[in-house]
């Protein structure tokens, strides 16, 4: 009766290692669960709100000293997002997304400044932005921005766009016209042509 005794033990140990094993395993894969849950989502939400811009100094793909009220606030239309460069998920979507709605705009895509701004910024250093966004074939009209940590912070707080965590980050897209103190919030993937339209409706009057 011992041996049966200590033998029924042993199962029941066993199996309950297997389960540890089995929710560890489960706690990794999902990581990534808020990107892949926001990438199943194939429907997208305008709204318009009003936002203070910070009054932060942030630092582009070259290495340059960016006012961000400045070049928020200048005399060209705008369009936002926040992304970082080692999300496997939907921020290189999001990237190919802004690349294709300028394909869309074709001659018009030129009149809108196309502004991504990193989450990471300890890791999304200068070069490592330069790197990504030769990756996605941007050029002038397109500009990347890491900085302060603090300062990141404060300008995604300022948006509503905070998460707590990159893990936990939405897509979201912002627009803006020169100007105008409202911005139009895009939360969700829109597809490059879906954008395109926003931008040529809400900024540019061409529908």
């Amino acid at each position: 009766m011992t041996q049966v005794k200590y033998a029924g033990i042993a199962v029941v140990a066993a199996w309950l290692a297997l389960l540890l094993q089995s929710a560890s395993a489960q706690a990794s894969m999902d990581e990534h669960a808020a990107h892949r849950a926001a990438m199943a989502k194939t429907r997208y939400s305008v709204t318009t709100d009003t936002y203070d811009v910070p009054n932060v100094e942030l630092v582009d793909a070259e290495g340059r000293q960016v006012e961000l009220q400045e070049l928020l606030g200048g005399d060209q239309p705008v369009a936002l997002n926040f992304i970082f460069t080692t999300c496997t998920t939907i921020c290189p979507v999001m990237t190919a997304t802004f690349s294709q709605m300028r394909q869309a705009l074709g001659e018009s895509a030129g009149q809108v400044e196309l502004v991504s701004i990193t989450i990471d910024p300890e890791y999304d250093r200068p070069p490592v932005l330069k790197a990504y966004a030769d990756n996605f074939g941007a050029d002038a009209g397109w500009i990347f921005l890491t900085g302060d940590s603090l300062d990141i912070e404060n300008v995604l707080r300022s948006f509503d766009a905070y998460a707590g965590s990159k893990m936990n980050h939405q897509p979201l897209t912002l627009l803006k016209k020169p100007g105008d103190a409202n911005w139009v919030r895009i939360d969700g993937l829109a597809s490059g042509q879906s954008l395109a339209q926003e931008v040529s409706a809400r900024l540019l009057n061409l529908q």
